[in-house]
């Protein structure tokens, strides 16, 4: 568990837009995530929750407000650069590199902090392990299953050691027994010393137990944050997603 008020916020968002044209997809949004702490952002597709992604990684630079990273401002820094900072991050189109084995794809992760090749293998092999690949190590990734795959992009981004990690739509695709077999996964990042923000688009009730807070977006705004429950309840929140698909 986390203590807010004790502690220097991890990532922080201030009011901060993006606009693609005429159109604002990040609407003065501004929240902090702490040490320690699993937030899911929650939003239908086109919410904006991958540009929220994408800006804290430094893919796409905000045209105002402020990011910052253990109290430092990631203003024109290079996405290796954040990355090297301590921010992961996985991506909903997951692309492993398909003929290269498991083991090797999570060694490349590695290889940010590591040029000895031993080290690199033996800290794959560890979160393999931790990830529930171990057994996969040897295969080809392209022969991994979607969810399969996905827990290669989470030990990927684990290899890199980020102090944060970014999952976005991380159960997409997945059936319900594979969703919360990966969101037991999300739930023990915290043993590795990651704190953790998870995009998805609906199935609220899978998130219900294992965040901390959840944080709403709704055409590229904030329009709600708290509690699973406290947002569940959330008029705002009713209201937008009203005769949805949204599963709460």
């Amino acid at each position: 568990m986390y203590a807010q008020e004790a502690q220097q916020p991890l990532l922080e968002f201030r009011n901060v837009q993006k606009r693609f044209g005429g159109l604002l997809v990040t609407n003065d949004v501004s929240f902090a995530v702490y040490p320690g702490e699993i937030l899911f952002i929650i939003g239908p597709n086109g919410a904006g929750k991958t540009t929220l992604f994408n800006l804290a990684t430094g893919f796409i630079a905000p045209d105002a407000g402020e990011i910052l990273f253990a109290g430092r401002s990631l203003r024109g820094l290079k996405p290796y650069q954040i990355a090297r900072l301590g921010i992961g991050r996985t991506f909903q189109i997951v692309k492993p590199l398909a003929n290269l084995t498991v083991l090797e794809n999570v060694m490349l992760g590695a290889f940010a902090h590591t040029s000895a090749k031993a080290a690199a293998r033996q800290e794959a092999l560890e979160i393999l392990e931790f990830t529930g690949l171990a057994d996969r190590r040897d295969m080809l990734a392209g022969a991994l299953t979607l969810a399969g795959r996905k827990r290669l992009e989470i030990a990927r981004a684990l290899a890199t050691r980020p102090r944060l990690i970014l999952l976005d739509e991380v159960v997409a695709g997945l059936t319900p027994t594979e969703a919360v077999e990966t969101m037991a996964l999300f739930k023990r990042l915290s043993e590795r010393g990651v704190t953790a923000i998870g995009g998805i688009e609906h199935v609220m009730r899978v998130v219900m137990e294992i965040s901390h807070r959840v944080m709403v977006i709704h055409h590229g705004q904030k329009i709600a944050e708290g509690t699973p429950r406290e947002v569940t309840s959330h008029p705002d929140v009713i209201a937008a997603y009203l005769g949805s698909q949204m599963e709460v």
